[in-house]
């Protein structure tokens, strides 16, 4: 055997093994093949199997909730009508005037329910009541509801204020009062105004056609409607028989507020120039006949006419010296004040101090009637000093003190800003 022959024999033994292995390589490769197929139908089928569903079910849709109706109806308040008269008086079931009523208490001062007040009722389409509302004005309104559980209940709407710095400026044809409300502000300002000014402008006496005004005062909104005035914090009366008189209102160190005019000298006297706000004086100081005696004698006064229930102030600080009916005088006042002067006030409809009780500066006394020897509402106002009659027109009281010297440097940094917002340019109403 030569060489070649012996290397080719274990060649000849290797290759059936090769092949044997290269067959069970093709078996195997087939077999993973089939299981591989296999696992493929299983899944499918699987799938196709019908079984119990694993998704959430189907949800019928909601049906939309019908819109809830009411009625609704608004009175005022009568006068000399209570609340629950009023509650009953619009078909409310007893049980539900009686709920809200109690709702209502203690957040509503029943007291102070007035004449006017607007009451509003909401009722259900079954006419059971659904809300319930008391105004009384922009910034005081009351609601009871009735929550879903059936009872009622009541709260107190809060309304956010705001405070405004605005400037008034009129012309004064007859009286300041219609000059105020021609110039679309509330008629209260010029009560507000004369206030101010009370101790250097008689709004009966000294008002001339053709004077002038100029108010700076804050004004108060709710629900951006004009709720009240605030403070008056600068006036200006420039008249043909007063000259111009001019205030600040200045809050001191301690906190006390008052008037003072641009040189800090106080607005403030011992007594105001009246005893009443607005009137007509329609008998002087002097002799004259008495419309009820008949004969002349001296008039030892000056009577101002003003319908009866008009509030009269004193006119300064004092004690009570005599309180009620005075013969001819009628229900009468008399106070004694600390600088020698008594003042006198006749005829009234009622009297609101006592003897004995000490009194304050624009306090108000007494209110206007016709007592007495009268012919008609008026108040008789009569001044003496030392017990003699003096005209009360004719008083020269002097002022009050002051600002120190050591608060001028702040007075005049505080109305700095007031002096100018009541000279600036405004269109004059």
């Amino acid at each position: 055997m030569t060489a070649r022959q012996a290397d080719d024999h274990p060649r000849r033994r290797r290759l059936p093994v090769l092949l044997a292995g290269l067959g069970f390589l093709a078996i195997l490769a087939i077999a993973i093949a089939g299981a591989a197929g296999r696992l493929r139908t299983l899944d499918a089928a699987v799938a196709t199997v019908p079984g119990p569903s694993v998704d959430a079910p189907a949800v019928s849709p909601v049906p939309p909730r019908p819109i809830e109706r009411f009625t609704s109806v608004a009175v005022r308040l009568a006068r000399n009508q209570t609340l629950n008269q009023a509650l009953f008086s619009l078909k409310l079931a007893s049980e539900e005037v009686t709920g809200v009523v109690a709702a209502m208490k203690g957040l509503f001062p029943f007291r102070k329910a007035r004449p006017g007040d607007q009451l509003r009722l909401e009722r259900a389409a079954d006419g059971a009541l659904h809300r319930f509302t008391y105004r009384q004005g922009p910034a005081d309104e009351w609601i009871v509801e009735r929550f879903p559980d059936g009872t009622l209940h009541g709260t107190k709407r809060p309304v956010a204020l705001t405070t405004k710095v605005d400037r008034v400026e009129v012309s004064i044809s007859s009286s300041l009062y219609e000059a105020i409300q021609a110039s679309q502000e509330d008629p209260t300002l010029a009560v507000l105004a004369a206030d101010v000014l009370a101790w250097d402008v008689d709004f009966y006496q000294d008002v001339r056609a053709g004077d002038r005004m100029r108010i700076v005062v804050e004004k108060i909104f709710a629900d951006g409607k004009l709720l009240r005035y605030g403070d008056v914090l600068a006036a200006e009366y420039d008249g043909a028989a007063t000259g111009r008189k001019r205030l600040f209102r200045y809050t001191d160190a301690s906190g006390q507020a008052s008037y003072y005019d641009d040189d800090g000298n106080s607005a403030r006297r011992g007594f105001l120039k009246s005893p009443l706000k607005y009137a007509n004086v329609t008998s002087g100081f002097g002799m004259r006949k008495h419309p009820v005696l008949g004969y002349t004698r001296a008039h030892e006064g000056v009577d101002y006419g003003a319908p009866v229930g008009t509030p009269i102030w004193a006119i300064g600080d004092g004690t009570v010296r005599q309180a009620g009916w005075n013969g001819g005088c009628g229900k009468s006042v008399i106070l004694h004040h600390r600088n020698g002067y008594d003042t006198v006030y006749c005829h009234m409809s009622q009297v609101a101090v006592s003897a004995g009780k000490a009194v304050q500066q624009k306090q108000i006394i007494g209110y206007v009637g016709a007592t007495g020897l009268a012919t008609g509402p008026h108040l008789h106002f009569a001044v003496k000093r030392d017990g003699r009659f003096v005209n009360p027109l004719h008083l020269q009281v002097p002022r009050d003190a002051p600002i120190p010297a050591a608060q001028l440097p702040d007075f005049r940094e505080k109305i700095s800003p007031l002096r100018a917002k009541l000279e600036g340019p405004v269109a004059l109403n």
